[in-house]
């Protein structure tokens, strides 16, 4: 039987992908710009969309209006819809990014830091205080720019996690991964959504070729085995 504890399931992921991060808007964001807000943004655009749709309305975002509290808390909502129409959800994701540049712009003077810099349980409060933004919106963030020790999950790391076996909500699945060891959790979230985006598929999963295959419970119902997840 093969160990399905979280840090050996993350140690196959690491040996069979190479995560790339042009292939993630909101790490590509931060890499080039070094701005929590921009990530925030960025984000937001993710939400139930492609990084490549995501990163096309970023652009233009940035390049017809600027992607800066100030700008964002000044501009019309229509102006926001306009760069954003060729995206899903662009109604809600432009009344989102309206929301939070202005409460960011009014109630910290256009300064994230200062709601970053209240630790990881108050700063993802204030961040979720605005309709919109959920508990894996907020912990992108405040992993990505503070490296702190949250676990975003995401759909493809829900779908994975109870295929596993882990079943529960966004709090008892976060918890699981964070068992992975030496600060690696932003490594485990990029390796477990590649893995959600080339194998562990929504339809049609290659589970023949999946490298935690001894390891999943959605795969012992097919083929008659499995191990253990550690919960």
């Amino acid at each position: 039987m093969e160990s399905c504890d979280p840090s050996d399931i993350i140690s196959k992921l690491d040996q069979a992908y190479k995560v790339v991060p042009e292939d993630f808007l909101s790490l590509e964001v931060w890499l080039k710009t070094s701005d929590p807000f921009k990530v925030l943004i960025a984000t937001i655009l993710t939400q139930n969309t492609s990084d490549k749709g995501a990163k096309r309305a970023y652009e233009k975002l940035e390049n017809t209006i600027g992607v800066t509290p100030l700008k964002l808390s000044s501009a019309s909502l229509e102006s926001i819809k306009e760069c954003l129409k060729e995206i899903g959800l662009y109604n809600s994701k432009s009344k989102t990014i309206k929301a939070i540049s202005s409460f960011i712009q009014e109630k910290y003077r256009g300064n994230i830091e200062e709601i970053l810099n209240l630790g990881v349980e108050e700063a993802r409060k204030s961040l979720t205080s605005v309709p919109g933004i959920g508990k894996k919106t907020a912990d992108v963030v405040l992993l990505t720019c503070k490296n702190y020790e949250v676990f975003p999950v995401d759909t493809h790391i829900f779908r994975i996690s109870e295929r596993l076996g882990i079943v529960g909500n966004y709090d008892k699945v976060s918890k699981f991964w964070l068992k992975v060891s030496n600060k690696k959790n932003m490594l485990s979230h990029l390796l477990l959504i590649t893995h959600g985006r080339k194998t562990c598929k929504a339809n049609k999963p290659l589970c023949n070729i999946c490298v935690i295959n001894g390891c999943c419970k959605y795969y012992a119902r097919l083929h008659g085995s499995v191990g253990s997840t550690s919960s």
